[in-house]
């Protein structure tokens, strides 16, 4: 990692050496003693480890950033911290997604913060209780106020090397008006499942009825005895399917790749057929009178999450019992449409290639009576419906779009540093992204910035808190270290970038990651 410090002796106070190589001296005690030396070397009047005062700035209020907060507040000294947030409240991703069936698919005792232990509702929790965790946590940790602006949107960010700052143009989307902002460090906390998108298909938005993506739903949306197309089969289009089936009077579904349908995470400790299910009340008196209990109950499932990666290794025993245990389930609960079971059910890939897609429910949805599932493209979108793949009109009274998000890890906004453009520095000329990180979290060439889960991270089977903490206490490391040496700037090498990229690339080569 490059080291840029405020003078050229990490030990000598920023702006003290002299200009010239010529001793000074001052008086004390009656006594002159020199103040510097021939090379300008000036002691630094201070006790050893006095931490620079400094400012972190994060974009994204979730639950990176709220677990940045709360141990910021316990650990870190001298330190000024505003977050950007573009939403009307804190939640990231369990903010926006509410649509019919979303839930998180890690068991909810696993999915929460070593700090802040809850009793869960269900196993695999639904996103309002989620959600309510995380506003709990900012409600009692006063957060908005103290360092949150919701409904503020970075537009520009550049390094400024001589001063050893991030500036930021920061838009306030209620008022339109762009404010200037700077700090020592700069930390996306944005996550991944920030910026949805539509799809491409002709005459979408010609359509007058109700027209909805996944990722921005209108909640309490009444479907029942609805005609309902639902566009796309990743987590959020599954997950819809299986909870509005029953409800709507005909279904259209289209499920164009081939995809693995498993069971939840830790199934063994869920329910039949790894299904989700509700804590009893006496269930949940245990767990609360019993802490040690509730502790071990979440370390055997955490075991199985780990173990759960095993599977992954291409060859592996445990990878070829899932895909036979997969393909099993999947041929059984679709043997009445076998031509859709050949359809969809993956030939050359094992589980684990996409992240795993549980949903309990789902494959008895695609072969109920009123559902009508597609494999081909949709013709086109009409006012009053669409048209499939052989010309036929079907009416409908709502599209839902579960299409997912934009992925590339290409920034929205100029991202500067160096007279370099993030964009720029991750395109591969072709429309695409290649791009090359430290550990994940940290960007060859952009000094004192840091990335909760960036490219090459380690999120694939488990959950998502763990990390977060960890990543966490590596960023306070490297503030603290700068602020007690007076580092104006550290910045990952590119030499070093690449050789983690060349071990993950090579190291994925042995993985499903990297199946066709």
């Amino acid at each position: 990692m490059g080291i840029k410090s405020d003078s050229p002796n990490l030990y000598a106070s920023a702006g003290t050496a002299a200009d010239e190589n010529v001793p000074s001296t001052g008086e004390r005690d009656g006594a002159f003693i020199p103040q510097t030396d021939e090379q300008g070397y000036r002691i630094r009047e201070e006790p050893m480890g006095t931490k620079r005062r400094i400012k972190v700035v994060l974009m994204g209020a979730g639950a990176s950033t709220l677990n940045f907060l709360k141990k910021a507040e316990e650990q870190l000294d001298q330190v000024d911290i505003t977050v950007y947030e573009k939403n009307r409240d804190i939640g990231g991703t369990w903010l926006e997604n509410r649509y019919p069936g979303c839930a998180c698919d890690i068991p909810s005792v696993n999915y929460q913060f070593s700090w802040k232990i809850k009793l869960w509702s269900h196993y695999y929790s639904y996103s309002p209780e989620i959600w309510r965790y995380l506003k709990d946590i900012e409600e009692e940790n006063d957060f908005i106020s103290k360092y949150i602006k919701l409904r503020h949107q970075i537009e520009h960010v550049e390094w400024d090397d001589e001063v050893g700052v991030w500036r930021f143009k920061v838009r306030d989307l209620e008022t339109g008006k762009v404010s200037d902002d700077e700090a020592e460090f700069f930390i996306n906390a944005g996550g991944v499942l920030n910026s949805w998108k539509w799809p491409t298909i002709l005459g979408l938005h010609d359509f007058k009825g109700k027209l909805m993506h996944s990722a921005n739903y209108e909640e309490g949306y009444n479907l029942e005895g609805k005609k309902v197309a639902v566009i796309g089969a990743g987590s959020s289009g599954v997950q819809i399917v299986a909870s509005i089936q029953k409800k709507v009077d005909t279904l259209y579904h289209w499920v164009r790749s081939p995809i693995w349908i498993t069971a939840g995470f830790a199934q063994t400790w869920a329910g039949t057929d790894g299904a989700n299910f509700e804590y009893s009340e006496e269930q949940r008196k245990f767990l609360q009178e019993n802490p040690k209990k509730y502790l071990e109950y979440r370390k055997q499932i955490e075991n199985e999450l780990n173990q759960r990666f095993k599977f992954i290794i291409k060859g592996s025993e445990e990878a070829n019992q899932a895909r036979e245990f997969s393909y099993q389930e999947m041929a059984r609960k679709l043997a009445s449409k076998p031509r859709l079971a050949d359809k969809i059910i993956p030939k050359n890939f094992n589980p684990g290639c996409r992240r795993p897609t549980p949903a309990p429910g789902y494959l008895e949805a695609l072969v109920a009576p009123n559902s009508h599932i597609f494999t081909d493209a949709i013709g086109s979108i009409t006012p009053t419906g669409f048209t499939d793949s052989t010309g036929t009109h079907h009416d409908v009274d709502v599209i839902i779009c579960a299409t997912g998000f934009d992925t590339s890890w290409l920034p929205k906004f100029p991202f500067v540093a160096h007279g370099t453009d993030l964009r720029d520095l991750w395109s591969d000329g072709k429309g695409g992204s290649d791009v090359t990180s430290y550990l994940s979290i940290g960007i060859p060439t952009f000094p004192n910035h840091f990335t909760f889960c960036g490219p090459y991270g380690p999120l694939g089977h488990g959950s998502f808190m763990p990390l977060i903490e960890k990543w966490t206490a590596y960023m306070f490391a490297v503030i603290e270290k700068a602020q007690v040496e007076r580092i104006k700037a550290l910045t990952p090498k590119m030499t070093i970038s690449h050789q983690f990229r060349q071990h993950a690339d090579l190291f994925l080569q042995r993985t499903a990651w990297t199946s066709p």
